[in-house]
């Protein structure tokens, strides 16, 4: 991670509020089309427009964007990719949520100003995010170096599914959100998803166990021993439906028979 949906784009406003700080407001409407849009200084004013130089978008079916913003190293392939990926997870019709429960995801995606991140390096995320997390987005990073063609793991598809669950399934499919908090806490009980780190929160689980169920659906990992480095037991979407039978039915609820593009 269904029908179509439009991308288009930028201009950047600044506004003073009323206790005297500096926020920025983005307003992308003059910039439109349906490829990479070139954005910088020239552009767009504020910090996007200074840390950003590439654009692209999709539209939700109120109007509103769900933008992706790229710095220089991010290839326009990359940037379309991307956009691909976050059309597909928002059209395909799943087993049970169909085209308005999309549409409704996509909706409040749009609403809270929900944003891909895209950057060289993770390196270059630590020393720039400051600068643009006042611009009124809530983002996900993703960075060229685990993206198409980076001769790495290619993260796309989790990354791009953490926005859409955190600012749009979340939000609005309670119902589908209190049964996969149930599967991830069942499967952390069975062994079968262990989570990792210390420095992971306790309230990030369900978001990094859907994405690890959706890469080993994708067949991400297949063959690998187990998903994100074994950390989910299933690493193909036979092991899944064998192993973690409820999140399987999970994916097929809301995407269906998704296929890796």
């Amino acid at each position: 991670m269904k029908n179509c949906f439009l991308p288009v784009i930028v201009a950047v406003v600044m506004a003073l509020s009323s206790c005297g700080k500096e926020k920025l407001y983005a307003d992308l409407s003059k910039l439109s089309g349906t490829g990479v849009i070139e954005i910088g200084p020239h552009n767009v004013s504020g910090k996007i427009g200074e840390v950003f130089s590439k654009y692209i978008y999709v539209t939700a079916p109120n109007g509103g964007r769900i933008e992706i913003f790229g710095t220089s190293g991010v290839s326009k392939d990359q940037m379309i990719y991307a956009r691909d990926i976050m059309h597909q997870y928002l059209t395909c019709d799943g087993t049970v949520y169909k085209t308005r429960h999309k549409e409704i995801i996509a909706n409040s995606m749009a609403n809270k100003r929900s944003a891909l991140v895209f950057w060289d390096t993770q390196e270059q995320y630590e020393a720039n995010i400051s600068k643009v997390s006042g611009a009124g987005y809530n983002v996900q990073d993703l960075y060229a170096t685990e993206s198409l063609g980076s001769g790495h793991r290619d993260a796309s598809y989790e990354e791009i599914l953490h926005l859409i669950h955190n600012y749009g399934i979340a939000p609005t499919l309670f119902e589908y959100q209190a049964k996969l908090q149930k599967a991830n806490d069942d499967a952390i009980t069975k062994g079968i998803w262990n989570p990792w780190g210390d420095d992971l929160p306790k309230a990030d689980f369900d978001d990094e166990y859907f994405a690890a169920v959706m890469d080993c659906y994708l067949g991400l990992w297949e063959g690998q021993g187990g998903t994100m480095g074994g950390s989910y037991k299933p690493s193909s979407r036979e092991e899944i439906k064998e192993q973690d039978p409820v999140a399987y039915q999970l994916i097929m609820d809301l995407f269906g028979d998704i296929q890796p593009i």
